[in-house]
């Protein structure tokens, strides 16, 4: 059973893998150094990181880091895409970030690179990440934030069985909570 500490294995789908996040692959990322993909042994495209993605949110998870290092599930999963005998590529990221304040509560985020969209990696990704949420027993809610005018973002949390709860901790982003 995944638990919040050492050693969090990499999460398999039918058509993808979702691989933890370490300090080293978000300072690489962070840094724009050029070894992401060494790092992670896949393919990473120009388009990286996707236009969701907010930088502050890199400091928010180095800042967890320093807290504990040991905590890698809980942070962001990148997600990569294996296709035929080529190297994976990297896709988007998915994440159940459980808050400091209220280790009982998780939320859920991801994102696909636009060249990747349309195609049911998000969805998949996000069952995956809700399963290994639930499988941990660590969290006893789920919610997610999003912003209104993200309509696929929206039906995505639909199908995974979230509702709206109402305004979101960021300016013009709406709040959602698994049922």
């Amino acid at each position: 059973m995944p638990s919040s500490g050492k050693a969090t294995p990499n999460i398999a789908t039918p058509r993808l893998q979702l691989v933890a996040i370490t300090p080293e692959s978000l300072t690489s990322e962070q840094n724009s150094d050029g070894k992401l993909g060494d790092i992670l042994h896949c393919r990473v495209t120009p388009e990286w990181p996707h236009a969701d993605w907010e930088p502050h949110v890199l400091q928010l998870l180095q800042q967890r880091f320093a807290e504990d290092p040991t905590d890698i599930g809980w942070h962001r999963y990148v997600i990569l895409r294996p296709i035929d005998n080529q190297p994976a590529t990297l896709i988007g990221s998915v994440g159940g970030f459980r808050w400091p304040d209220d280790h009982k509560a998780a939320e859920i985020g991801y994102a696909i690179l636009p060249e990747f969209r349309l195609r049911g990696y998000a969805l998949e990704a996000t069952k995956a990440m809700i399963h290994w949420i639930e499988a941990t027993g660590l969290a006893k809610r789920i919610f997610a934030h999003t912003f209104p005018h993200l309509t696929g973002s929206i039906r995505i949390l639909e199908h995974c069985g979230f509702t709206l709860e109402g305004p979101g901790k960021e300016e013009n982003t709406i709040r959602y909570r698994r049922n």
